[in-house]
């Protein structure tokens, strides 16, 4: 069984993954519309980051009860 905690570390290390590949991506995108959208999607995904580590603080609350 995976532990709820390890799991949304992971997550959270594939999510910055996903936004440095597309801030690399962006800087060789040269159309304005796909580089707006990049912005959105970085924005979104900082966004989700800044939820799951809220998260993350609970579950150290509980330390291995959870």
């Amino acid at each position: 069984m995976v532990n709820p905690l390890d799991a949304i570390l992971e997550a959270l290390q594939n999510m910055q993954d996903a936004i440095d590949e597309i801030k690399v991506r962006k800087n060789i995108t040269p159309e304005k519309e796909t580089l707006q959208d990049y912005d959105k999607i970085i924005k979104h995904l900082e966004d989700s980051i800044a939820d799951m580590i809220n998260a993350v603080v609970i579950f150290q609350k509980y330390g291995k009860a959870l």
